[in-house]
């Protein structure tokens, strides 16, 4: 092969990897943030600590954290045996699979859209769109990563095999599948996305049946995610009822959706914990108004749309499904469940800018427009990855954004706490109590409170 071709192959890589290191590359001098999951997940857990028979018999076969991500664990184990607790490695390990995750993104969509370009395009988005920093700058949200890496790799094996490559491919699709599964249940739903693979762009009458037995492999998932929240009591009993669920939970997260694709294409405001507006029935206006919406979008696209555009217009909401609360838990939404999701958005920007590009007398111009979308998203991201140095600056900015969640003050409480910064500590246990009076917060308001009296007597 020529070496121009060969540098051709292997020059979006290098252009992923630039962006993804120019990003996320200062994160490796981030600390941990205990008291969002990193404490439970890393800095406390026994579990990591050894790689000996007993630690991995339980991280197999016992659930944690109200998770069964076995893999999840393992990665960390990994880590503490290289690094201990220094929080630099645990930071690199994130960094290196959100490049993977992107290298991967931009080999398959080369594939399903035939069009290297919109397909670089689009994976450099997905590479420094602010929505997926909380997953690479997070350590905790490491599962995201991974599931997103096996289910990546799957998907490609199985592009194979229907290329002609031979059963072995369909063979890794299953157990990269089923590594994705062990990592987070969250990609349960890969199945469809192949389904639907079958129906819209390969379009063989018999074909969407080639995916079939690797729903099997999707109920075991669904089954060990609903028993691991259950065991752990993150989903209550009284929260399945008709009453709950098309009562509060259904209604309120129909606009939630809309407020994804508002944060995808106009990032600000992001929050590590949102505030939600809950509602009560489907005939309040702003409920009503985003189904409509939604209904609308959903018969012009599946009626009108080309197989391509059904597609992706799917790939969003096939992969929202396991974090859209049909079944509900604590967050009705987060940056993190925008991982696999947004990568529609992604496509659609990487198709029109290349559709453009292919007309001699605006090729300029979808250039102009690529460099300005990705500068923008990049700085908005640049920005937003300073958050997640320590704990003190991630409170501070999700208590700004989310002045209402008592559970965000009580963080910041602490966080002030442990920085010496009493006085500051007070006021932010003072407001979670004003929110919501837990013996957490009552208690933490009256030791600092208790602090700040005897240095005052000491002086």
């Amino acid at each position: 092969m020529p070496s121009g071709k060969k540098a051709s192959l292997w020059l979006p890589y290098f252009a992923i990897a630039v962006a993804v290191a120019a990003l996320y590359g200062r994160t490796v001098g981030f600390d941990f943030i205990p008291s969002w999951d990193d404490k439970e997940y890393v800095v406390e857990n026994i579990l990591i600590q050894s790689l000996s028979a007993g630690n991995l018999k339980r991280v197999f076969t016992e659930t944690y954290f109200s998770n069964y991500a076995p893999l999840h664990l393992l990665s960390y184990s990994v880590d503490f045996s290289l690094w201990g607790l220094d929080p630099a490695g645990y930071h690199l390990t994130n960094v290196v699979l959100h490049l993977l995750n992107a290298c991967l993104l931009f080999a398959l969509l080369s594939r399903l859209l035939n069009d290297r370009a919109a397909a670089l395009m689009a994976a450099l988005l997905f590479a420094v769109h602010p929505i997926n920093v909380e997953n690479a700058a997070w350590i905790s949200e490491r599962k995201t990563l991974l599931t997103s890496f096996f289910s990546f790799l799957s998907m490609l094996s199985y592009l194979s095999f229907r290329e002609g490559k031979g059963l072995l491919h369909y063979a890794l699709a299953f157990l990269f599948f089923l590594l994705a599964l062990l990592s987070k249940p969250l990609t349960v739903t890969l199945p469809l996305a192949l389904v639907s693979y079958e129906f819209f762009i390969k379009r063989e009458r018999r074909g969407w049946l080639k995916p079939l037995p690797l729903f099997l492999l999707s109920v075991l998932g669904a089954g060990m995610a609903f028993w691991a929240h259950l065991s752990h009591k993150s989903i209550e009993g009284g929260s399945l009822t008709l009453d709950v669920l098309f009562g509060t939970v259904y209604p309120t997260m129909v606009p939630v959706y809309w407020k994804y694709i508002r944060l995808i294409l106009w990032p600000f405001g992001l929050s590590g914990f949102y505030d939600t507006t809950l509602f009560g029935s489907f005939f309040e206006p702003v409920v009503a108004a985003s189904l409509i919406a939604w209904i609308a979008l959903t018969i012009a696209v599946l009626w009108k749309g080309t197989g391509q555009t059904r597609f992706w217009y799917l790939w969003f909401w096939i992969w929202l499904m396991p974090v859209a609360n049909i079944i509900p838990i604590p967050v009705y939404y987060a940056d993190r469940y925008m991982y696999l999701p947004a990568v529609a958005v992604f496509v659609l920007f990487g198709s029109l800018l290349s559709y453009v590009k292919g007309l001699k007398s605006a090729q300029k111009a979808a250039y102009a427009a690529f460099a300005a979308i990705f500068l923008f998203y990049g700085a908005v991201a640049f920005e937003r990855v300073g958050v997640w140095r320590n704990e003190l600056s991630f409170w501070q900015d999700t208590a700004a954004k989310s002045p209402g969640q008592d559970k965000a003050q009580l963080n910041l409480g602490y966080a002030y706490e442990m920085a010496g910064r009493l006085e500051e500590a007070e006021k932010a246990y003072m407001a979670a109590v004003r929110i919501y009076p837990s013996q957490e917060a009552v208690s933490n308001l009256e030791m600092v409170r208790a602090k700040i009296e005897y240095l005052k007597n000491k002086r």
